[in-house]
């Protein structure tokens, strides 16, 4: 099971693979980052917020309310809030869940609590590696990710060596 936060869900979306990440694993988002990615997406008219939508209505993509008792530790421990917190009380009540995320402190906090996490690109990595989409899917995907995403640059060129040493 992968938990998602919305900033991972929303790049993954833009970058044409979210489909192909729901096919291949079980997805959940917290009903705060349902929220924040399809309810405000679709206000702002965002494409993404639409397959995001057509996901959840499919199935491909359960939404669960964060567990109240593990959220309210985790802001007042970490101060995480909102989806990132919601994102990381699911996980943690979840064994053996691993989070998508590409929120720094979510990280932070996931390495603390031992938590499994990966971000939107290493998606697209494994992905590729994996022959699950086609050498310019992955690229594609790739390009889209990172130039949508706030992605240190050092990050994005490991990621690319690894994607591209492997699709050579």
């Amino acid at each position: 099971m992968i938990v998602i936060d919305s900033s991972s869900l929303i790049l993954l979306s833009k970058a044409t693979v979210l489909e192909t990440v729901c096919a291949l694993n079980v997805i959940v988002i917290g009903r705060s980052v349902y929220e924040e990615s399809v309810a405000r997406g679709r206000e702002k008219g965002r494409p993404d917020s639409l397959i995001i939508e057509k996901l959840v209505a499919e199935g491909k993509i359960k939404v669960l309310a964060g567990p109240p008792k593990e959220m309210a530790i985790l802001e007042a421990s970490y101060g995480i809030r909102v989806g990132e917190n919601e994102t990381v009380a699911i996980a943690l009540s979840t064994r053996g869940a691993k989070i998508l995320t590409d929120d720094r402190k979510n990280m932070t906090v996931s390495k603390t609590l031992g938590i499994r996490f990966m971000i939107a690109l290493d998606a697209v990595v494994e992905l590729g590696c994996n022959g699950r989409i086609t050498k310019e899917k992955a690229k594609e995907a790739f390009e889209s990710v990172a130039g949508n995403g706030w992605i240190r640059e050092e990050i994005i060129k490991e990621r690319r060596e690894k994607l591209f040493r492997r699709n050579a």
